[in-house]
Protein backbone atom coordinates (compact mmCIF):
# COMPACT_ATOMS: atom_id res chain seq x y z
CA UNK A 1 0.00 0.00 0.00
CA UNK A 2 1.28 3.25 -0.95
CA UNK A 3 0.29 7.18 0.30
CA UNK A 4 -2.17 7.32 -2.56
CA UNK A 5 -4.19 4.58 -1.65
CA UNK A 6 -8.01 4.60 -1.46
CA UNK A 7 -8.02 2.73 1.44
CA UNK A 8 -6.05 4.97 4.16
CA UNK A 9 -8.32 6.67 6.76
CA UNK A 10 -9.33 10.10 6.98
CA UNK A 11 -7.93 12.11 9.25
CA UNK A 12 -11.71 12.48 10.55
CA UNK A 13 -11.90 9.07 11.44
CA UNK A 14 -8.77 9.20 13.51
CA UNK A 15 -9.89 11.88 15.25
CA UNK A 16 -12.76 10.15 16.29
CA UNK A 17 -11.37 7.16 17.03
CA UNK A 18 -9.17 8.84 19.56
CA UNK A 19 -12.08 10.86 21.33
CA UNK A 20 -13.82 7.70 21.68
CA UNK A 21 -10.79 5.99 22.58
CA UNK A 22 -10.25 9.12 25.60
CA UNK A 23 -13.82 8.72 26.58
CA UNK A 24 -14.49 4.93 26.07
CA UNK A 25 -17.97 6.11 25.47
CA UNK A 26 -19.68 6.88 22.09
CA UNK A 27 -22.56 9.66 23.74
CA UNK A 28 -19.32 10.99 25.49
CA UNK A 29 -17.50 11.13 22.38
CA UNK A 30 -20.40 12.77 20.55
CA UNK A 31 -20.64 15.21 22.80
CA UNK A 32 -16.80 16.21 23.21
CA UNK A 33 -16.81 16.38 19.42
CA UNK A 34 -19.90 18.22 19.32
CA UNK A 35 -21.86 16.27 16.96
CA UNK A 36 -24.89 13.53 17.44
CA UNK A 37 -24.14 10.06 18.04
CA UNK A 38 -24.70 8.19 14.53
CA UNK A 39 -22.60 9.92 12.01
CA UNK A 40 -19.63 9.41 15.06
CA UNK A 41 -20.48 5.43 15.39
CA UNK A 42 -20.59 5.67 10.94
CA UNK A 43 -16.80 6.58 11.24
CA UNK A 44 -15.91 4.36 13.38
CA UNK A 45 -17.47 1.81 11.25
CA UNK A 46 -16.26 3.11 8.59
CA UNK A 47 -12.31 2.86 10.12
CA UNK A 48 -12.55 -1.18 11.33
CA UNK A 49 -13.75 -1.47 7.83
CA UNK A 50 -10.95 0.47 6.28
CA UNK A 51 -8.50 -1.46 8.92
CA UNK A 52 -10.36 -4.58 8.32
CA UNK A 53 -9.63 -4.53 11.87
CA UNK A 54 -11.82 -4.80 15.25
CA UNK A 55 -10.97 -1.72 17.39
CA UNK A 56 -13.57 -1.85 20.10
CA UNK A 57 -15.63 -4.40 21.76
CA UNK A 58 -18.99 -3.12 23.25
CA UNK A 59 -21.53 -4.15 25.21
CA UNK A 60 -24.55 -2.62 26.87
CA UNK A 61 -22.43 -1.06 29.52
CA UNK A 62 -18.94 -0.34 28.65
CA UNK A 63 -16.57 -0.32 25.58
CA UNK A 64 -12.91 -1.46 25.57
CA UNK A 65 -10.51 -1.07 23.38
CA UNK A 66 -9.04 -5.00 21.34
CA UNK A 67 -4.68 -5.45 20.61
CA UNK A 68 -5.19 -3.74 17.80
CA UNK A 69 -7.15 -0.82 19.19
CA UNK A 70 -4.57 -0.62 21.79
CA UNK A 71 -2.09 -0.36 19.05
CA UNK A 72 -3.67 1.98 16.44
CA UNK A 73 -4.37 4.47 19.47
CA UNK A 74 -0.40 5.04 20.22
CA UNK A 75 -0.04 5.25 16.35
CA UNK A 76 -2.83 7.69 15.99
CA UNK A 77 -2.32 10.36 18.91
CA UNK A 78 1.47 10.71 17.37
CA UNK A 79 0.10 11.41 13.75
CA UNK A 80 -2.19 13.87 14.69
CA UNK A 81 -0.09 15.36 17.22
CA UNK A 82 2.48 15.80 14.32
CA UNK A 83 -0.18 17.06 11.92
CA UNK A 84 -0.83 19.90 14.35
CA UNK A 85 2.45 20.88 15.09
CA UNK A 86 3.32 20.71 11.25
CA UNK A 87 -0.06 23.08 10.61
CA UNK A 88 1.38 25.24 13.32
CA UNK A 89 4.67 25.83 12.21
CA UNK A 90 4.07 26.43 8.11
CA UNK A 91 1.29 29.47 9.71
CA UNK A 92 2.96 32.27 9.08
CA UNK A 93 -0.24 34.18 9.59
CA UNK A 94 -0.05 36.87 12.57
CA UNK A 95 -2.44 36.94 15.18
CA UNK A 96 -5.18 38.88 15.65
CA UNK A 97 -4.57 41.14 18.57
CA UNK A 98 -7.88 41.37 21.18
CA UNK A 99 -7.83 44.01 23.52
CA UNK A 100 -9.96 43.34 26.85
CA UNK A 101 -11.38 46.66 29.19
CA UNK A 102 -9.93 46.44 32.71
CA UNK A 103 -13.55 47.03 33.85
CA UNK A 104 -14.32 43.46 33.86
CA UNK A 105 -12.32 40.55 34.95
CA UNK A 106 -12.96 38.33 31.49
CA UNK A 107 -11.11 35.60 33.04
CA UNK A 108 -14.36 35.13 34.97
CA UNK A 109 -16.85 35.08 32.31
CA UNK A 110 -17.30 32.19 30.77
CA UNK A 111 -18.61 33.63 27.82
CA UNK A 112 -15.55 34.98 26.86
CA UNK A 113 -13.33 32.11 28.17
CA UNK A 114 -15.57 30.50 25.91
CA UNK A 115 -14.71 32.72 22.51
CA UNK A 116 -11.05 32.74 24.16
CA UNK A 117 -10.25 29.21 23.86
CA UNK A 118 -12.20 28.49 20.16
CA UNK A 119 -9.68 31.30 18.72
CA UNK A 120 -6.89 30.66 21.39
CA UNK A 121 -4.61 29.63 18.53
CA UNK A 122 -5.02 32.48 16.07
CA UNK A 123 -6.01 35.63 18.62
CA UNK A 124 -3.59 36.99 21.14
CA UNK A 125 -4.84 39.47 24.48
CA UNK A 126 -3.26 42.55 24.22
CA UNK A 127 -1.26 42.64 27.97
CA UNK A 128 -2.10 46.24 29.20
CA UNK A 129 -4.46 47.99 31.83
CA UNK A 130 -6.07 49.65 29.95
CA UNK A 131 -9.38 51.49 29.86
CA UNK A 132 -12.53 51.54 27.29
CA UNK A 133 -11.25 55.11 25.91
CA UNK A 134 -7.35 53.94 26.22
CA UNK A 135 -8.19 50.64 23.93
CA UNK A 136 -10.25 52.75 21.13
CA UNK A 137 -7.41 54.79 20.96
CA UNK A 138 -4.81 51.93 20.42
CA UNK A 139 -7.52 50.71 18.10
CA UNK A 140 -7.19 54.14 16.12
CA UNK A 141 -3.21 53.95 16.14
CA UNK A 142 -3.55 50.21 14.46
CA UNK A 143 -1.85 48.66 17.37
CA UNK A 144 -5.01 46.16 17.89
CA UNK A 145 -7.61 44.69 15.73
CA UNK A 146 -10.58 44.18 18.33
CA UNK A 147 -11.36 45.50 21.10
CA UNK A 148 -13.68 44.51 24.09
CA UNK A 149 -15.53 47.96 25.30
CA UNK A 150 -17.42 49.29 27.96
CA UNK A 151 -19.95 51.82 26.59
CA UNK A 152 -17.40 54.36 26.17
CA UNK A 153 -18.03 56.53 22.90
CA UNK A 154 -18.74 53.34 20.94
CA UNK A 155 -20.67 56.22 19.10
CA UNK A 156 -17.60 56.34 16.74
CA UNK A 157 -18.02 53.02 15.44
CA UNK A 158 -21.19 52.42 14.32
CA UNK A 159 -20.98 50.46 11.65
CA UNK A 160 -17.65 48.49 13.21
CA UNK A 161 -19.74 47.30 16.54
CA UNK A 162 -21.52 44.65 18.36
CA UNK A 163 -22.97 44.56 21.78
CA UNK A 164 -22.28 41.46 22.74
CA UNK A 165 -22.61 41.36 26.99
CA UNK A 166 -24.74 43.25 29.46
CA UNK A 167 -22.38 42.58 33.14
CA UNK A 168 -24.84 42.84 36.02
CA UNK A 169 -23.12 45.03 39.02
CA UNK A 170 -22.76 43.38 42.53
CA UNK A 171 -23.82 45.49 45.91
CA UNK A 172 -20.39 45.18 48.23
CA UNK A 173 -21.62 45.63 51.99
CA UNK A 174 -20.10 45.53 55.18
CA UNK A 175 -20.73 41.71 56.42
CA UNK A 176 -22.39 43.09 60.03
CA UNK A 177 -24.64 45.57 57.61
CA UNK A 178 -28.69 44.63 58.30
CA UNK A 179 -28.54 44.31 54.67
CA UNK A 180 -26.42 41.24 54.43
CA UNK A 181 -28.91 38.40 55.39
CA UNK A 182 -31.00 39.18 52.22
CA UNK A 183 -30.79 37.55 49.40
CA UNK A 184 -30.90 40.63 47.19
CA UNK A 185 -30.81 43.98 48.77
CA UNK A 186 -32.82 47.55 47.46
CA UNK A 187 -30.55 50.00 46.87
CA UNK A 188 -33.30 51.92 49.34
CA UNK A 189 -31.98 50.34 52.46
CA UNK A 190 -28.09 51.37 52.00
CA UNK A 191 -28.29 54.90 51.70
CA UNK A 192 -27.06 55.01 55.11
CA UNK A 193 -23.44 54.71 54.03
CA UNK A 194 -21.87 56.42 51.28
CA UNK A 195 -21.21 54.80 47.59
CA UNK A 196 -17.48 54.49 46.17
CA UNK A 197 -18.15 55.60 42.95
CA UNK A 198 -16.54 56.52 39.76
CA UNK A 199 -16.15 60.31 37.75
CA UNK A 200 -17.96 60.73 35.34
CA UNK A 201 -15.33 61.25 32.28
CA UNK A 202 -14.72 57.61 32.80
CA UNK A 203 -17.30 56.17 31.29
CA UNK A 204 -20.20 58.82 30.40
CA UNK A 205 -22.82 56.64 29.27
CA UNK A 206 -22.79 54.39 32.37
CA UNK A 207 -22.38 57.24 34.63
CA UNK A 208 -25.67 58.82 33.80
CA UNK A 209 -27.34 55.24 33.28
CA UNK A 210 -26.62 54.85 36.93
CA UNK A 211 -27.54 58.29 38.04
CA UNK A 212 -31.32 57.23 36.84
CA UNK A 213 -31.38 54.90 39.20
CA UNK A 214 -30.09 56.81 42.01
CA UNK A 215 -32.25 60.01 41.29
CA UNK A 216 -35.17 57.15 41.70
CA UNK A 217 -34.27 56.57 45.27
CA UNK A 218 -36.31 57.54 48.09
CA UNK A 219 -33.46 59.75 50.12
CA UNK A 220 -30.32 60.71 47.97
CA UNK A 221 -26.99 58.18 47.87
CA UNK A 222 -24.19 59.86 48.89
CA UNK A 223 -21.28 58.99 46.91
CA UNK A 224 -17.40 59.05 47.85
CA UNK A 225 -14.33 59.02 45.53
CA UNK A 226 -13.00 55.85 44.49
CA UNK A 227 -9.42 54.97 46.14
CA UNK A 228 -6.40 54.37 44.20
CA UNK A 229 -7.41 50.18 44.32
CA UNK A 230 -10.09 47.52 44.88
CA UNK A 231 -8.34 46.52 48.07
CA UNK A 232 -8.23 49.67 49.36
CA UNK A 233 -12.14 50.35 49.04
CA UNK A 234 -12.65 46.27 50.04
CA UNK A 235 -11.10 47.36 53.36
CA UNK A 236 -13.28 50.23 54.12
CA UNK A 237 -16.11 48.84 53.11
CA UNK A 238 -15.37 45.87 56.04
CA UNK A 239 -14.64 48.64 58.23
CA UNK A 240 -18.08 49.73 58.08
CA UNK A 241 -17.37 53.25 56.76
CA UNK A 242 -18.89 52.59 52.61
CA UNK A 243 -20.34 50.20 50.19
CA UNK A 244 -19.21 49.51 46.54
CA UNK A 245 -20.79 48.62 43.73
CA UNK A 246 -18.47 45.82 41.67
CA UNK A 247 -19.12 43.87 38.00
CA UNK A 248 -20.33 40.83 39.10
CA UNK A 249 -16.76 39.09 37.27
CA UNK A 250 -14.59 41.45 40.25
CA UNK A 251 -16.24 40.13 42.80
CA UNK A 252 -13.44 37.30 43.43
CA UNK A 253 -11.08 38.95 45.64
CA UNK A 254 -12.46 37.68 49.20
CA UNK A 255 -11.76 40.26 51.98
CA UNK A 256 -13.18 39.43 56.38
CA UNK A 257 -16.08 41.42 56.56
CA UNK A 258 -16.96 41.97 53.25
CA UNK A 259 -20.33 40.40 51.64
CA UNK A 260 -21.35 40.38 47.89
CA UNK A 261 -25.07 40.56 47.69
CA UNK A 262 -27.26 41.14 44.07
CA UNK A 263 -29.15 44.05 43.70
CA UNK A 264 -33.30 43.59 43.50
CA UNK A 265 -34.32 43.01 39.66
CA UNK A 266 -35.98 46.16 39.07
CA UNK A 267 -32.55 47.55 39.66
CA UNK A 268 -30.18 44.54 38.52
CA UNK A 269 -31.52 45.43 35.08
CA UNK A 270 -31.18 49.11 35.15
CA UNK A 271 -27.80 48.60 36.03
CA UNK A 272 -25.70 46.57 33.46
CA UNK A 273 -22.56 47.66 32.10
CA UNK A 274 -22.70 46.96 28.02
CA UNK A 275 -19.63 44.97 26.42
CA UNK A 276 -19.49 45.76 22.83
CA UNK A 277 -16.64 44.12 20.43
CA UNK A 278 -15.29 46.75 18.34
CA UNK A 279 -12.56 46.64 15.29
CA UNK A 280 -10.81 48.85 13.06
CA UNK A 281 -12.52 50.74 10.45
CA UNK A 282 -9.94 49.33 8.03
CA UNK A 283 -9.15 46.17 9.49
CA UNK A 284 -7.94 43.56 6.72
CA UNK A 285 -9.81 41.35 5.89
CA UNK A 286 -9.37 37.48 6.69
CA UNK A 287 -10.57 34.26 7.35
CA UNK A 288 -10.04 34.35 11.18
CA UNK A 289 -11.36 38.52 11.59
CA UNK A 290 -14.29 37.17 9.46
CA UNK A 291 -14.97 34.68 11.76
CA UNK A 292 -14.38 36.63 15.16
CA UNK A 293 -17.01 39.05 14.03
CA UNK A 294 -19.44 36.04 12.53
CA UNK A 295 -18.70 34.64 16.27
CA UNK A 296 -20.23 37.26 17.91
CA UNK A 297 -22.66 38.24 15.74
CA UNK A 298 -24.25 34.64 16.34
CA UNK A 299 -24.14 35.18 20.16
CA UNK A 300 -25.04 38.99 19.92
CA UNK A 301 -27.71 41.00 22.21
CA UNK A 302 -30.78 42.00 20.39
Amino acid sequence: MDIYSKRLPTIKQLQYFIAVCEELSFTGAAKKLGISQPPLSTQIKNLEETLQSTLFLRNSHNIVLTNEGEILKSKVTQLLSDLCSMVKSTKHLEKVIIGTTKTLSFDYIPYFKSFLSKFSDETEIYKHNYTSKELILELQKGNIDFAFVSDYSTRDFNENSILIYQEPMTLVLPAHHPCSKQDKVNLNDVIDLPLFWFKQHLNPFFYDQCEKVFNSLNHPLHRRAELADNLSMLLEVALGKAIMLLPQSMTQMKVDGVIYKKLINSQDKKLKINIYLIWRKNIKTSTVNQAIIDYFNQHKIS
